[in-house]
Parts: C-alpha cells; sequence; structure tokens
C-alpha cells in the first residue's frame, strides 16, 4: 500500500511546505509570540537606545525562523546553528543602519542578513555540491510506529529534496517557507524581480512535491 506520509505531498500547497519548514527544529526555544510590525519597530528603537531586554526580545522573536530558513539553505544542521548565531549577532548590532522600507518587514531586512552570512561562510564550500550519502538518512518503514518517526521521516525527505535544487531556489523557498516573507521581499532580499520570484516558487513548490512523495515511498506502490 502507498505510504500515507507520501499521498499527503504529491500535491504540495503552500501551507503543507511552510508546515515542514516549521517541524524542522532549533535548539534555540521555539518561536517567540508573534509581533506586528507596529511592535517590531519600537522594539527596534528602544534597542537602538541600549534597552537590553529589547534586543532580547528581538533575538527570541527571529531566531527559530532564521535557523528554519539557514537549515533549508545549508548542508547541516550544524552549519545551520552556526550561522544563525552570527546573522542574528549582526542584527543586533547593526540595528542604527537599518532603515524601514515601504512594503518590506523588519524580517526582510534580517533574513538579508542572515542569507548574505551564509553565502559568505560558504563561499568556497557549496552547500549544492554536497555528496548524497552526507545527507540525513530517511529511516526506514520500521521506525515509521510514532507520530515523531514520521515527522522525522518527512523532515528528511524535505532535507534531501531541497538539498536537489540549485543555490539561487533553494534561498528563494527557503526564505518564502521558512521566513514567511513574500514575493516582493525575497526579490529585494536577493535582487531578483517578484514575477521570477512567483514562478520559481511554483516550479519548485511542484518539484519538491513529486520528490518528497517519491523519498517516502521510493518503491511506488499504489496497491
Amino acid at each position: 500500500m502507498i505510504d500515507a506520509a507520501a499521498m499527503r505531498f504529491a500535491r504540495l500547497d503552500e501551507w503543507t511546505l511552510a508546515s515542514l519548514f516549521k517541524a524542522l527544529a532549533s535548539r534555540f526555544g521555539g518561536d517567540a509570540a508573534s509581533l506586528d510590525e507596529d511592535a517590531i519597530l519600537r522594539l527596534v528603537e528602544a534597542a537602538r537606545a541600549g534597552d537590553r531586554t529589547a534586543g532580547q526580545r528581538l533575538y527570541r522573536q527571529y531566531v527559530d525562523r532564521v535557523f528554519r530558513t539557514m537549515r533549508g539553505i545549508l548542508r547541516s544542521e550544524v552549519d545551520a546553528e552556526e550561522v544563525t548565531q552570527d546573522a542574528m549577532l549582526a542584527v543586533l548590532t547593526s540595528l542604527d543602519r537599518y532603515t524601514p522600507r515601504a512594503g518590506t518587514r523588519f524580517a526582510a531586512w534580517v533574513m538579508t542578513i542572515s542569507v548574505n552570512t551564509a553565502r559568505r561562510r560558504f563561499r568556497r564550500r557549496r552547500p549544492e555540491n554536497t555528496d548524497p550519502a552526507e545527507l540525513q538518512r530517511i529511516p526506514d518503514d520500521a521506525t515509521d510506529l510514532e507520530r515523531d518517526a514520521d515527522s522525522q521521516r518527512t523532515s528528511a525527505a524535505l532535507l534531501r529534496a531541497l538539498a536537489e535544487l540549485d543555490e539561487r531556489d533553494r534561498e528563494i523557498v527557503s526564505l518564502r517557507y521558512g521566513s514567511d516573507l513574500d514575493a516582493t521581499e525575497i526579490a529585494r532580499a536577493l535582487a531578483l524581480e517578484p514575477a521570477n520570484v512567483r514562478k520559481i516558487l511554483e516550479r519548485t513548490r511542484v518539484r519538491l512535491g513529486a520528490r518528497i512523495e517519491l523519498l517516502l515511498n521510493p518503491n511506488g506502490a499504489t496497491t
């Protein structure tokens, strides 16, 4: 019988892909309650003025979002954690250089710094050239007895499918579903056109769905 988990990804929608990214857990404590943009900008101003608590709240607001995005882009959890810490330090020590832009949230600035941090670190070692054998292995069916095992299995399939994308597509998908940026924000972060970003997202979501389905159901059994 075809794997029930695999069937969920045959037509991968945006909500499902965002949920898969959400399941990429970090050791940073989980997401803080989401704040609206006005509240974020008040924290930015307070942190600029030396309020350490405001800086800590900004850190908590974005650290897990940055990690999920970096985990989608980079080759390993350790790399993602290191880049996340470096990027968040850069964010908090560069607040004086932040200027709000109409139609672009503070999150987009945070993620632009994060992507640039990852690029600098791995300029000489491209993550897309990783040997597939080094990627996290998908547990076999014998381990898929409980919800946690199923979650680990689908997360591993997502990561393997992402690793097969080229760098640009992987960045775009990770910024959209790991960071919840929209096409305009992603386009500004990566110096692309929004229409091009939308086309890449649509095409890549279909490709990811097909690949995840195959990884979860490698035998392709339908009966």
